[in-house]
């Protein structure tokens, strides 16, 4: 079964990436709507000030320059009132930001992650074995945490911006048509400005969000492989490593954020220049006498500097936009990637047998370098096949076929009769039990780690399998036995533990196919002689397949596949393979400096 190729859209139009980021937030659209509506009185409070504040001058003025008597309950009446409407008005912001900080804002990078952790469980293996671990995390933390700041900079600062600039402009022509339009010649000139600034940012923001998921793979590399790191004396060159992508990130974030900084001055340079022309021309239609008295013209620069203030605040959010484009684009691109399809047209029998056939399969891992090619064979119910072969023959790669982390390019792959390309991968994986020589141990208890393989079993259960597997004597003698908790890089146990504590785990599965990957790598030489008759027991039955390395622990097997550049190059038991004088014989022969 071929994977899907997902929704590929093409994000370089700036443009699609905000419709897309407009589209994500119709489901908090009614969060949205309610913040929208408390700015809006807002604006509407904004506008009653500036009235008020005029009508205030207009008596003040009126008293000192013509002796006109001020009405003190108007003139305390008026007072009261513009502290209530700057009150009212304080209010309905801070309600606004609450709802956008903490409502929206939550909501919405909440799904997207979500939906990114979904995403995780779809993505073929080949996209997680080719992408460092650094770079998805980067996408799921830095750059989404970027788009939901994007949610207040679109409606909270844009949108906001956009609603108050449309009320003030017909406030002011309401008010003064001629002062108006000395107002809004200067509009263009401040979004035409924003605009050419903001576009050139975006390219530094790109190439800064790509430095940045370097940065995040590096430390998920160092934390990873501290040991490595410390046990070579490689500190001094891995921080070099950091030093040097901290300093690309630096200058391409610098650059970006220099050209989006410059908007917001430009911008107030230009409404301060529109500030001189209200103050003169308003000051020379007050002194003719064309209708302007000192409060209209107090009144009208209160205007202007409530048209300036979201004019800055949109072009700040289109420069800060470009930024959160950047991140979206690779929020996207992760999202719209190539996705995993299975078709349940058919269902493997609950009671499997367990053979295995392989048919003409083909398969690579690049288009260029092939691997497996024409592979057939066929393994009976309850046998033991061992696979070996030299490092980079194909032998892991039989295994990811097998547990379909990898579909063939050709070729079938058939258990009881059946192609499981046609049956859904986790139904495939179901009769499949796996210990690898890469222990995996999550955070948590030892009972949870070994109940991961089956996690409605009982206390009892888990103690059983750990009997079977050898393992209860150390469980028993940790500080809590089976409560034991193993921390997060399971370094309070040793390597050999946490191998025996993953064949525990696929006793506890009792799956009817078994694959061990040198399953008993990170033991020692007596507790590998147990955990061989205890395995031996395990595949009692079950058709096992055990990639070896070291040829003793797999003498017994009843077929042994020598995979060489990915064919099987010789099949037979051991004795057999040591008498063909092949290629196994010199595998055994290097090991045990003996020949057959």
């Amino acid at each position: 079964m071929k994977e899907k190729q997902s929704k590929k859209r093409d994000y370089r139009s700036a443009s699609k990436v905000v419709i897309r980021l407009v589209k994500d937030m119709r489901g908090i659209s009614g969060w949205l709507i309610t913040a929208l509506s408390i700015s809006l009185l807002s604006v509407i409070l904004a506008m009653v000030a500036p009235n008020l504040l005029g009508s205030l001058t207009d008596r003040v003025y009126n008293l000192i320059n013509k002796g006109i008597q001020i009405d003190k309950f108007a003139f305390g009446k008026e007072v009261a009132l513009l502290i209530l409407v700057y009150v009212v008005s304080a209010i309905a912001s801070l309600l606004t930001e609450l709802i956008m900080n903490y409502s929206v804002t939550k909501h919405f990078t909440c799904r997207i992650r979500t939906e990114m952790s979904g995403k995780i469980s779809k993505i073929p293996v080949k996209t997680v074995d080719s992408t460092p671990n650094g770079e998805i995390i980067s996408r799921m933390t830095h750059d989404v945490s970027i788009m939901g700041g994007s949610v207040h900079n679109i409606f909270g600062v844009v949108i906001n911006g956009v609603i108050r600039l449309a009320v003030i402009l017909v406030v002011i022509f309401f008010e003064n048509p001629i002062l108006a339009m000395a107002v809004v010649v200067f509009v263009p000139i401040s979004i035409m400005l924003s605009s050419v600034l903001a576009s050139r940012s975006e390219k530094h923001f790109n190439e800064s969000r790509t430095a940045s998921g370097k940065i995040y793979s590096l430390c998920e590399e160092n934390l990873t492989g501290f040991d490595t790191v410390k046990a070579f004396n490689l500190e001094k060159s891995q921080n070099k490593r950091y030093q040097d992508i901290i300093e690309d990130y630096s200058k391409k974030a610098k650059k970006g954020y220099v050209v989006s900084g410059m908007v917001q001055p430009i911008v107030a340079l230009v409404n301060n220049l529109a500030y001189i022309v209200i103050c003169v021309l308003g000051g020379y239609l007050a002194i003719s006498g064309k209708g302007v008295s000192a409060g209209d013209l107090v009144a009208f620069v209160m205007y202007t500097k409530l048209f300036a203030v979201p004019l800055e605040s949109i072009a700040s959010g289109m420069s800060m936009l470009q930024s959160t484009i950047a991140s979206a684009r690779r929020v996207y691109d992760f999202l719209d990637g190539e996705e995993m399809q299975d078709n349940e047209l058919e269902e493997l029998n609950k009671s499997l047998l367990g053979e295995v056939v392989f048919d003409d399969v083909y398969f690579s891992y690049a288009p260029d370098k092939p691997l497996i090619e024409g592979l057939s064979l066929k393994i009976k119910a309850g046998q033991k096949v061992a696979i070996v072969g030299p490092t980079g023959g194909g032998k892991t790669t039989i295994v990811n076929l097998l547990m379909r982390f990898y579909d063939p390019q050709k070729g079938k792959i058939l258990v009881d009769g059946k192609d499981i390309s046609k049956i859904h991968r986790d139904k495939v994986r179901e009769f499949f039990g796996m210990v690898l020589q890469d222990t995996v141990l999550f955070s948590g208890t030892v009972f949870e780690n070994i109940a991961y393989g089956k996690p409605t079993a009982s206390r009892q259960e888990v103690i059983d399998a750990s009997k079977k597997a050898h393992v209860d004597l150390f469980i028993n003698a940790l500080s809590n036995d089976y409560d034991t908790v193993i921390n997060e890089d399971s370094t309070n146990i040793s390597g050999g533990q946490k191998q025996l504590l993953t064949i525990a785990r696929a006793y506890l599965a009792d799956r009817p196919i078994l694959i061990l990957d040198e399953a008993t790598s990170n033991v020692d030489t007596r507790t590998e002689l147990i955990l061989q008759q205890t395995m031996d027991e395990l595949m009692k039955g079950r058709t096992a397949f055990v990639i070896a390395h070291r040829l003793s622990t797999i003498e017994n097997a009843d077929i042994i596949l020598v995979v060489d550049n990915g064919r099987i190059v010789e099949t037979g038991t051991h004795r057999e393979l040591l008498e063909a004088k092949g290629l196994y014989a010199k595998i055994h022969s290097s090991q045990y400096g003996v020949t057959a």
